[in-house]
């Protein structure tokens, strides 16, 4: 029998790298080439997510078996506990660590748990964290790091997957009922101010880097939002818990989901957002790499421009959608409606729709060039240019005004910050899933319009025949006997369906 071997994370990350640039071979003849046993290379493909992830994590590199202390409830709780408050930059020494542990060991029923210094010694040197000088400002991009990056993990990849197969994926918040706070007005007029909306959603964007997009996932607080009902399909992938947030929940079946249609492999780019969890999830189709923790400002392609991009489109589609509004006498004229009263009218439904709009307006052009700008290029040539084509800047707001308002909600956390308990919840119990919050949308909301009978469908195509008849050329016309056409088959379809139940 032959003995087995242990190897360390850096050993086990080179190996990979050695079985990456293999021919097509059997296992076993792989296992041969690179002087490891059968069952070694099995045990190492097979958890492959993990020990990259364990790099990108900052675990030692020279650890061979993950140990745990006597605790290992306590050890995973701290562990959560200062990955988040280091996402802050919040200063941590010594006798504070020990002092949470203690804390978070009583919250856990562990009453007995003393936090020694031998047992804090080992538990860092497990966890591979040391004490160090700060320096620099709060949240200053890592440079080097991602030079670095670059220098040993790009070029490998770029051999593997082609420009097509390379996706990033990033979250962003959104404030979907914002509008400027400024606003051009007589001297004599009273503007009343008003505060942004925060009605918020959460928005995750996926390209690849030949300028590809996927479809959109939005997360709102509600399951059923009330305007939803009698809606038969939606242009996104729509999903809900309490904050609006991604969960590692919604995160892992989102992967889970795509990994099952694509008939080809590709690179998944991600940040190490705490939802981004993929452990103990095997996935055929999707390879995913963590890019360097504080590096995604410099680096992660949606943050170069494409998510500037979409918002810059979005925020542009809801201001037309309220002055449209005013221009036509759409509103009640008796009533001294402000534009943000308007706004306050849009509902989920309105703004997923506006949301799928702004992101068709996103150019393939934009997304590679932002990619490009992050340093992911197929060549040595150097980034002259960083373009991305925005929306015509409203003539009211200045510069600084307009980058403002596309940046309201810039800020906004797009993942669970948990608190104390809810760390040691899920280290207790890890199988817990959250419940989406099935309420009905915000309390201001009117009720839901009901659908359109066949009458009101065919009077309104008629309006819109005179109006084309009146406004468009030969190619409006065309596209507008085009839609027609659609919606003439769609009036048949739910007729069909209304003379077969008879006959069941």
């Amino acid at each position: 029998m032959s003995k087995r071997q242990d190897l360390s994370v850096k050993q086990k990350c080179d190996l990979l790298k050695s079985y990456d640039v293999l021919p097509k071979i059997s296992l076993r003849d792989a296992a041969a080439r690179l002087n490891v046993s059968h069952c070694t290379l099995y045990r190492i493909l097979k958890n492959r997510s993990n020990i990259e992830r364990a790099i990108i994590d900052n675990e030692s590199d020279s650890r061979k078996r993950k140990r745990s202390g006597k605790e290992e409830v306590v050890d995973k709780a701290l562990k959560e506990w200062f990955l988040q408050v280091r996402k802050k930059d919040a200063r941590i020494n010594g006798p504070l660590l020990r002092q949470k542990a203690e804390d978070l060991a009583k919250k856990m029923g562990k009453d007995d748990f003393v936090a020694t210094e031998g047992w804090f010694q080992r538990w860092k040197k497990r966890e591979n964290i040391s004490f160090i000088k700060t320096h620099g400002e709060q949240g200053e991009a890592d440079f080097s790091s991602a030079q670095s990056w670059f220098k040993t993990h790009w070029t490998n990849l770029l051999s593997q997957y082609s420009p097509s197969d390379i996706f990033n994926a990033n979250e962003t918040g959104l404030y979907f009922r914002a509008l400027p706070e400024h606003t051009y007005a007589l001297k004599i007029d009273k503007a009343k101010g008003a505060k942004t909306s925060k009605e918020r959603l959460t928005i995750m964007c996926c390209v690849s880097m030949n300028g590809e997009k996927r479809k959109l996932m939005v997360i709102g607080k509600s399951q059923n939002p009330r305007c939803f009902k009698g809606v038969k399909t939606l242009p996104v992938d729509y999903k809900a818990n309490k904050n609006a947030w991604m969960t590692a929940a919604i995160f892992k079946d989102w992967l889970i989901n795509w990994d099952k249609v694509l008939n080809r492999n590709i690179l998944l780019l991600i940040d190490n957002c705490p939802a981004h969890i993929i452990d103990c999830i095997n996935l055929r189709h999707i390879k995913v790499i963590f890019l360097p923790a504080n590096t995604t400002s410099i680096i992660q392609p949606c943050d170069q421009g494409i998510i500037c991009t979409f918002k810059a489109y979005y925020r542009s589609a809801i201001r037309g959608k309220v002055l449209a509004v005013i221009d036509n006498g759409l509103h009640d004229a008796s009533c001294s409606l402000q534009a943000n009263d308007i706004a306050k009218k849009i509902t989920i439904l309105d703004a997923i729709h506006l949301v799928k709009e702004a992101w068709n307006k996103v150019s393939e052009e934009t997304i590679r060039n932002c990619f490009r700008h992050g340093g992911f290029k197929t060549d040595n040539k150097t980034d002259d240019e960083h373009e991305y084509s925005l929306p015509e800047k409203p003539v009211d707001l200045s510069d600084e005004l307009y980058g403002d308002w596309v940046d309201v909600d810039s800020h906004l956390d797009v993942a669970e910050i948990q608190t104390e308990e809810e760390i040691c919840n899920a280290v207790m119990n890890p199988q817990t899933i959250e419940r989406a919050n099935t309420d009905d949308e915000e309390e201001n909301s009117e009720a839901p319009l009901a659908p359109p009978s066949n009458k009101n469908i065919v009077e309104a195509l008629s309006v819109l025949r005179r109006a084309v008849q009146h406004r468009a050329d030969e190619i409006g016309f065309e596209q507008h006997y085009s839609y027609e056409n659609m919606v003439m088959e769609l009036l048949d379809a739910k007729k069909q369906t209304s003379i077969d139940k008879y006959f069941k």
